[in-house]
């Protein structure tokens, strides 16, 4: 239940507040192996959620190529949760099905959802509420999963469990994974390959390799990693 993805942004341009066009990409690639888990990581504005809405084909404006299967099934989990309000958990989940997919009682199971059901969007808290979004982007048995920031906004305690939950459902399903992350110390807590962006016009600067297995990340090897990184790639890694 994976498949690898590829993507060139040759360009990607938008236009700005005053009405001028920016040029947000230029000569983008990304590479994932089937099954991997990816962060992309870069400055604010350099593009990254940019990337994700293209690979999932939700924008179609830009110049260049998208790798995947065509079969390929795109789990999506965007910043916010994006519930709808006047459905419940297990309806907002459905939505996404077309009759087949996952084994939601496994799946809640997992996620920690069995209870939460019958429960409204405005019944949860906003960690909950994530979950759910998780669970939905899974319900499809998704060959790929794109993640946008899926722990902003969130306590460091909520945020902490949600992590360790996504590694946990990754392991399982093993999509090949694609998250979109501003903390580079959750970058390399949870990916397989961290993926640096340019400011805009955005390209990649340099891919990093995490080869520890995730059990030896301690917070002494993840602060290390990221001393490396700020002193390797000044100005782009806070």
């Amino acid at each position: 239940m994976s498949a690898p993805l590829e993507l060139h942004i040759k360009k990607k341009t938008y236009q700005g507040a005053e009405g001028g066009e920016v040029e947000a990409v230029r000569d983008l690639h990304l590479l994932a192996p089937a099954g991997s888990l990816t962060a992309l990581i870069g400055p604010s504005g350099c593009g990254k959620t940019t990337s994700l809405r293209i690979l999932a084909r939700l924008d179609t404006r830009f110049e260049g190529t998208i790798g995947l299967p065509p079969a390929a099934r795109i789990g999506f989990v965007f910043q916010e949760p994006r519930l709808l309000p006047w459905r419940t958990v297990e309806q907002n989940v459905r939505l996404v099905m077309e009759g087949g997919g996952a084994d939601l009682d496994a799946l809640f199971a997992e996620l920690g959802l069995e209870d939460m059901r019958n429960r409204f969007p405005t019944e949860l808290s906003l960690g909950l509420a994530r979950r759910v979004s998780i669970a939905r982007a899974l319900a499809i048995e998704p060959d790929v999963l794109l993640l946008d920031e899926p722990f902003t906004s969130l306590d460091e305690t909520t945020a902490q469990r949600l992590r360790q939950l996504v590694l946990t459902v990754w392991r399982r399903y093993q999509p090949t994974t694609l998250m979109v992350t501003h903390n580079v110390r959750e970058a390399i807590q949870l990916a397989e390959r961290i993926v640096l962006l340019a400011p805009r016009p955005s390209h990649v600067v340099a891919e990093i390799v995490l080869d520890t297995p995730h059990e030896q990340r301690d917070e002494v090897f993840v602060e290390a990693t990221r001393t490396d990184l700020v002193g390797r790639y000044p100005g782009l890694i806070a």
